[in-house]
């Protein structure tokens, strides 16, 4: 359902045109189903950083840094038509954003690094990362989860392999059950 939504809001190709433009893999689309399911109105729960809002699920923080005015209801759980956190086209921009940040970070050598990031924060993975050999090919998330799985949080754990999984899924929905096709087959390898 949250696939079709995307579709019939015109959301997938200008997600994946966004990832693409910033030098990242399109499959970052299924960050935004696993945050959100494509709901630009999504509110989460409040947190001590505030309330996280929008398809990326942007704290008012994060948002402020990558370009994202807050609205007069940011320490609401409601949208707000002020916020530029429910802003389709700016909030996907600085998502991106961010996403190349966390790249640009000792992340880099695990996309899975850097899902892991987005949701319990760059200094706290990077932390983690530095205490780990310098060489990138013991530098990645499974690595990663074999140093450190009593120290991440459930929901982190999950959150990765939910949009693994999805992006799995997604590249050939229909062996697994599913009536769709690739979301993304339009995009050129």
């Amino acid at each position: 359902n949250s696939i079709a939504r995307a579709h019939k809001n015109g959301y997938t190709e200008p997600i994946a045109g966004t990832m693409l433009n910033y030098y990242l893999p399109p499959q970052f689309y299924h960050l935004a189903l696993q945050e959100s399911n494509f709901n630009v109105n999504a509110c989460g729960p409040k947190t001590r950083w505030g309330i996280a809002k929008g398809m990326w699920q942007f704290i008012p923080s994060t948002g402020q840094y990558y370009g994202l005015q807050t609205g007069p209801l940011a320490e609401h759980r409601k949208p707000d038509p002020q916020d530029d956190r429910h802003h389709f086209l700016k909030s996907t921009r600085a998502a991106a954003k961010y996403l190349r940040h966390i790249y640009d970070t000792d992340a880099q050598a695990s996309g899975l690094l850097v899902m892991a990031s987005y949701n319990w924060g760059e200094n706290r993975v990077n932390r983690l990362i530095n205490e780990m050999p310098e060489n990138p090919k013991d530098r990645n998330f499974w690595r990663f989860l074999e140093k450190y799985r009593d120290k991440i949080p459930q929901q982190t754990y999950d959150y990765v392999f939910y949009i693994f999984s999805a992006a799995v899924i997604g590249e050939n929905p229909r062996l697994f059950g599913f009536d769709m096709d690739n979301p993304l087959g339009f995009v050129e390898s």
